[in-house]
C-alpha cells in the first residue's frame, strides 16, 4: 500500500496511524476498489515515463552525479522496446526495402530482411508480363529463322567485303557479283552491297561494269548523304564514256589507213584538245523516260579531260610513236584523273621500266591499290632483263607465276625472251608454246613471240602456222617477225633496241 500511502500524501517511511477495522459499508467497499484501479493505472504510467526517461538518458550525454535508482531502472522488456527502436547502420538495413535489418531466423546472414525474403520467394507474376515475355521470345526465334534463311547472303557479301579489306581487288569484284546473285535470288535488295561493288570496279577502271549494279540504286537514294560518293562515281563515269565515244566518232573518221604514217596525229591530238571546252552533244535515248524514274541517269556537263589524255595515248599507240609522247599522255591522265590508278600506273610502269626510269614510286602506288595486280612484279623483270640481269628477271617471273597463275602468260613470254637473248633457242620455243596453247585468247605479242621462237629454233611448221593464222584473219606481220626470219634483223635489235621487245 506504500503507492497507496503516496497517494494519500504521507512520507515513505511514516508509518500510518493504526485503523480500526470497522464494518464496511457497500458505499465504503466501492470507493476503495475505485481507489485501486486507480493506483494500478498510476503504476502503468509511472513505468512507461520510467522507460522513455531511460531512452533519452542513453540517447544524451549522461552526468555522472545523476544515478538512477534500483527502481527506476527500465525493465528487461523495455529495454528490449528501445533497441528496436534504435536507428539501423546502413550496412545492416535489408537490400529490398531498405527499411528494416536483414537477416531471417533461418538465415541470419541473408541481405533481406524476413518480410522481404518472404515475398520474393512468393513473387506474383502478372499476366500481362507473362504474355509481353513470350511475345519477346517469339520474335527471338523469328528473327533468329530469318537470319538462318539469309545465312548464304550474308556469308557471300562478308567474304567479298573481307577480299576488298585484303585489296584483293579482283577476287574481290568476282565474290560482289556472287553475292548480288544471291541477293537476287532472295529477293533482297542490299543497296550498300551495290554500292561498295560499284566504288570497287570504279576504283579499278572497270568502268563500262557499273550500270548493272548501279541499276539496283533508285534516284531518290543517290541525294542520301552516305551515297555521295557513290553519285560522284557515277557522274565521272558518265563523263569519261561521253567523252571516249566522242572521241572515237571524231578520230575514226581520219584513222582510215592501216599506214600509221597516213594518220594525220597533230590534227587530230588538236581537235581532241578542242573538246576539253566543246559543248557536250549526248543522244537521248527512246527509254529516258521510262527509266529515269527508278535508275540514275548522270547528266554530263562537259567533256572528262582524264578519257581525252587516255585516247591520245592510244592514238600514239595507234600511229607508233616513241615512248616520250606516249609517257607524255598518261602523266596527263594521271594528272586529270589521279583516281583511275589502274588505268593508267601499268601502263605508265611498263614505259618507266623500258626506259630507264624509277619505277617503284608507281609500284608502290599499284600495290596499295591492289594486292592481286601483277604489273610491278613484270616491270621490275622487264627492266632486269634489258639491263642485262637475266638471272633475277628469270627469278622474278618463276616469282609472278606461282603467285599470279591467271596472268603467267606475259611472265612465261618474258622467260622466252630471256632464253633467246641467251641463245637457249629450244627452250624458249618450249616456253612460249605451252603459254600460247594454254591461253584462251592470247596476245598478239604472244602470238609474234611464237613465230620467232620457231624460227630461232627452226621450227618451220610452227612458223607457218602462225604466219597464215595472222594473215588468214586479216592481221599484218611485224617487221621484227618477218625481218628476223629473212636475216635483216638480229635478236640483239629486238630485244635491246627500239621497244625491246617483238612489236
Amino acid at each position: 500500500m506504500s503507492d497507496l500511502n503516496e497517494l494519500n500524501g504521507l512520507p515513505h517511511n511514516t508509518p500510518a496511524e493504526p485503523v480500526v477495522p470497522v464494518a464496511e459499508t457497500a458505499d465504503e467497499q466501492a470507493l476503495h476498489d475505485e481507489m485501486e484501479e486507480l493506483a494500478k493505472v498510476f503504476q502503468a504510467e509511472l513505468d512507461r515515463a520510467k522507460a522513455e526517461a531511460k531512452a533519452v538518458a542513453e540517447n544524451a550525454p549522461v552526468d555522472p552525479e545523476i544515478e538512477l535508482s534500483d527502481a527506476a531502472q527500465i525493465p528487461p522488456a523495455a529495454e528490449k522496446t528501445v533497441a528496436e527502436n534504435a536507428p539501423i547502420p546502413e550496412e545492416e538495413l535489408c537490400d529490398c526495402c531498405g527499411e528494416k535489418r536483414r537477416g531471417t531466423a533461418k538465415d541470419p546472414t541473408s541481405p533481406f530482411c524476413t518480410e522481404c525474403d518472404a515475398g520474393l520467394r512468393h513473387y506474383p507474376f502478372d499476366f500481362l508480363n507473362i504474355f509481353f515475355a513470350v511475345i519477346a521470345i517469339c520474335f527471338v526465334f523469328y528473327g533468329g529463322y530469318v537470319f538462318a534463311n539469309h545465312t548464304e547472303t550474308f556469308v557471300a557479301v562478308q567474304k567479298a567485303d573481307s577480299l576488298r579489306a585484303a585489296k584483293k581487288t579482283e577476287s574481290a569484284l568476282d565474290a560482289y557479283a556472287v553475292a548480288a546473285n544471291i541477293m537476287l535470288n532472295s529477293h533482297i535488295n542490299g543497296e550498300l552491297v551495290y554500292k561498295r561493288e560499284v566504288l570497287l570496279a570504279y576504283s579499278i577502271g572497270y568502268l563500262n561494269e557499273l550500270s548493272e549494279p548501279a541499276a539496283n540504286i533508285h534516284t531518290w537514294e543517290l541525294t542520301l548523304p552516305h551515297f555521295r560518293a557513290l553519285k560522284n562515281a557515277l557522274d565521272d563515269t558518265a563523263a569519261f564514256l561521253t567523252t571516249w565515244e566522242a572521241a572515237d566518232t571524231l578520230v575514226s573518221a581520219s584513222v582510215t589507213s592501216a599506214d600509221p604514217a597516213d594518220i594525220p596525229f597533230d590534227a587530230l591530238i588538236a581537235k581532241l584538245d578542242a573538246m576539253k571546252t566543246a559543248e557536250v552533244v549526248t543522244e537521248s535515248s527512246e527509254d529516258e523516260t521510262t527509266t529515269a524514274a527508278n535508275t540514275y541517269a548522270p547528266k554530263v556537263e562537259r567533256y572528262s579531260a582524264g578519257a581525252i589524255a587516255f585516247y591520245k595515248y592510244q592514238l600514239a599507240l595507234i600511229c607508233k610513236k616513241d615512248f616520250q609522247t606516249q609517257i607524255t599522255f598518261l602523266e596527263e591522265l594521271q594528272s586529270e584523273a589521279p583516281q583511275h590508278v589502274l588505268l593508267y600506273a601499268p601502263l605508265l610502269l611498263e614505259l618507266y621500266a623500258k626506259t630507264g626510269r624509277d619505277i617503284e614510286p608507281l609500284c608502290d602506288l599499284i600495290e596499295n591499290t591492289s594486292a592481286e595486280e601483277s604489273s610491278p612484279t613484270l616491270a621490275r623483270a622487264i627492266q632486269k632483263r634489258i639491263a642485262g640481269q637475266p638471272d633475277e628477271s628469270m627469278a622474278l617471273c618463276d616469282e609472278a607465276i606461282a603467285a599470279y597463275p591467271e596472268y603467267n602468260e606475259e611472265f612465261y613470254r618474258q622467260k622466252a625472251l630471256i632464253l633467246l637473248a641467251q641463245g637457249n633457242y629450244s627452250d624458249a620455243y618450249t616456253t612460249v608454246n605451252t603459254a600460247y596453247q594454254e591461253s584462251d585468247s592470247p596476245s598478239f605479242q604472244t602470238v609474234y613471240t611464237v613465230a620467232v621462237c620457231a624460227a630461232a629454233a627452226g621450227e618451220e611448221t610452227a612458223y607457218n602456222e602462225i604466219i597464215s593464222l595472222l594473215t588468214n584473219y586479216g592481221y599484218s606481220v611485224p617487221e621484227e617477225v618477218t625481218g628476223y626470219k629473212d636475216g635483216s634483223v638480229t635478236l640483239q635489235q629486238i630485244l635491246f633496241e627500239g621497244d625491246y621487245d617483238i612489236s
